[in-house]
């Protein structure tokens, strides 16, 4: 089950990569970009949320949890002036996180096998 979740994670990505790079070609409408941008985010986020209980210390399954779902909601919410400026917090603290944990860097490596 677990394999088959993460080959349709992993189409999901392709399929949303072709889309954002044909879009230099084809310049797709502002609703199209905007649908592309939100799944994009949507599975970031929920990389991050399946992610976050894969780690031991509570903190860090915290934070990776509250940014991935931060990621998910903020396409359904209205702008606002923060929304960026915190959805880039969210996008680059568990990438930091994850880099500089040496000694749980090798325990979280089933993602992507």
């Amino acid at each position: 089950m677990k394999k088959k979740l993460h080959k349709i994670f992993l189409i999901l990505i392709g399929i949303l990569l072709v889309g954002k790079i044909s879009n230099w070609f084809l310049n797709y409408s502002e609703e199209i970009n905007q649908i592309l941008n939100a799944g994009m985010f949507t599975l970031i986020g929920t990389a991050y949320v399946v992610g976050g209980f894969g780690w031991n210390k509570k903190l860090v399954n915290v934070i990776f949890l509250i940014c991935g779902v931060y990621l998910i909601v903020m396409n359904f919410i209205e702008d606002f002036d923060l929304k960026s400026i915190i959805g880039i917090v969210c996008l680059v603290i568990p990438m930091i996180i994850a880099r500089f944990s040496s000694d749980e860097t090798e325990e979280n490596e089933f993602v992507g096998k």
